[in-house]
């Protein structure tokens, strides 16, 4: 297969400026499941579950959310949910400036996630709408599959830009 084959069955592309903030639960009723409302939307209660619209919800632990916009500033969307931390439990911390966001698309995207990571990338078992944080090429990273079945958005630590993008590189021509 030429390298320009290879190379459209994997696009990986830096993805647009995110406003990307931690919530995490220090309630025990929190923690163990219990609902909570936070501008205007439940948080998902299982780890890996997501909301999507406007301003994403991830549950990627228990009791610990990422709130992810496109379109608001960290700024905005921590002033739109700041008056319900506090009754609810929860701090909030802005990562937007820590992590980095690639876009991940095209046929053999799930197969080259799977050659770093130990999760079961299979269109069953990770379905558009779902997320997890886990390893990937051994560094921590939070994966979200997105509408369609082969896009995804991976965060990683800013201090993992250059690796991550080189591990992707080589995966994706192996």
């Amino acid at each position: 297969m030429r390298e320009a084959e290879r190379s459209a069955e994997l696009r990986v592309l830096p993805a647009g400026s995110r406003a990307v903030l931690r919530l995490k639960a220090w309630s025990p009723e929190i923690a163990r499941g219990k609902g909570v409302v936070i501008g205007g939307q439940a948080l998902p209660t299982e780890v890996g579950a997501k909301i999507g619209g406007r301003t994403r919800v991830l549950c990627v632990g228990p009791a610990e959310w990422l709130i992810v916009s496109e379109e608001d500033s960290a700024a905005a969307v921590h002033e739109r949910v700041q008056s319900e931390l506090g009754a609810s439990g929860l701090a909030a911390a802005d990562l937007s400036e820590a992590l980095v966001t690639f876009q991940l698309s095209g046929s053999r995207v799930r197969d080259v996630l799977s050659m770093g990571c130990g999760l079961d990338f299979h269109p069953r078992a990770f379905p558009p709408g779902r997320c997890a944080r886990t390893r990937l090429a051994q560094i921590p990273v939070i994966f979200e599959c997105l509408d369609t079945v082969d896009r995804f958005e991976l965060y990683v630590a800013r201090s993992y830009t250059h690796y991550l993008r080189g591990w992707l590189a080589d995966a994706g021509t192996g």
